[in-house]
């Protein structure tokens, strides 16, 4: 399917092996970010973890390192490009090489467009999209070196722009244009880069998403859609990159989705019109409350 997209070239037998690599995971504190870095280690990765809250970074590494697994902590905000640049800077002097990257660092936001600050949008568009080109940037010499991989978690709403949601829709749709441009640019270098749209995932009670004027607000009801298991997402992302493939739509939904949107782009847009309401009861405030 064109969802799991191999690179030209790539072997039908044999997996690169992530045994003994270098992985840095942003964003792996909590969620899938934690989830990723628990499969590297247990496929026998080296991992460098990363995050803002330097306590909770501290208390996942001591996790993983009590398991007997080979952990380094980094603590930094992707929205900044020096801090990047160290996060960089300080994993390759540590473990002495870089090549694997998983740029997941992501912030969650809903809301009607007109309501939402404009600080707001700088905020989300810093995390989700400069996080990934800063990351990238800095990252990038060193997996050359080693032919490794780049990944960039991306999301279902980038697809197609959703209602009240605008703001993550754009943020996580700029993720397939730089994707797909360091494609082609790193065509034949041997550096695999892939896209990930995750899906609808099973996250813990404490989920958060931003709203219009920047506080934090409960997720948006997902009564009505199949969430899918944090374990089972991971396992996923990590077969692309085993499997070096260019591009991954997750979840039954993200699939009709994506070969509706090819197919019958009209009846995309009838369910996506259809789902307004619904939106916005998710994340306006209502008059009885």
């Amino acid at each position: 399917m064109a969802s799991d997209c191999l690179m030209p070239g790539t072997p039908k037998t044999g997996m690169y092996k992530i045994e003994e690599k270098v992985a840095l995971v942003t964003g792996s504190t909590a969620g899938l970010g934690k989830e990723l870095a628990l499969q590297l280690c247990s496929g026998g990765a080296r991992v460098a973890l990363n995050g803002r809250d330097p306590e909770k970074l501290d208390e996942i590494a001591s996790e993983l390192r009590e398991q007997g697994f080979d952990v380094f902590a980094v603590q930094g905000d992707v929205g900044n490009p020096e801090d990047c640049r160290r996060v960089i800077d300080q994993c390759v002097e540590h473990f002495g090489r870089l090549d694997i990257l998983i740029s997941n660092a992501g912030i969650s936001s809903g809301g009607k467009f007109t309501d939402t600050n404009p600080e707001i949008f700088k905020r989300v568009f810093d995390i989700n999209t400069l996080g990934t080109i800063y990351i990238t940037r800095y990252a990038l010499p060193h997996i050359q070196k080693t032919g490794g991989s780049i990944v960039f978690i991306s999301s279902l709403a980038a697809l197609v722009g959703l209602p009240y949601a605008s703001l993550y829709c754009s943020s996580k749709m700029a993720l397939t244009a730089i994707g797909q441009s360091l494609q082609v640019e790193l065509r034949g270098t041997g550096v695999h880069v892939g896209i990930v749209y995750v899906g609808f995932l099973k996250n813990g009670p404490d989920k958060r998403v931003v709203g219009p004027d920047g506080n934090l607000q409960p997720t948006g009801s997902r009564e009505t859609v199949r969430l899918q298991p944090m374990d089972q997402a991971g396992r996923a992302i990590i077969r692309v990159i085993q499997k070096r493939k260019r591009k991954k739509v997750m979840s039954l939904m993200g699939k009709l989705v994506h070969t509706g949107l090819h197919l019958a782009p009209w009846l995309v847009r009838l369910i996506v019109i259809r789902s307004k309401k619904r939106a916005r009861d998710a994340y306006e405030p209502r008059a009885d409350v």
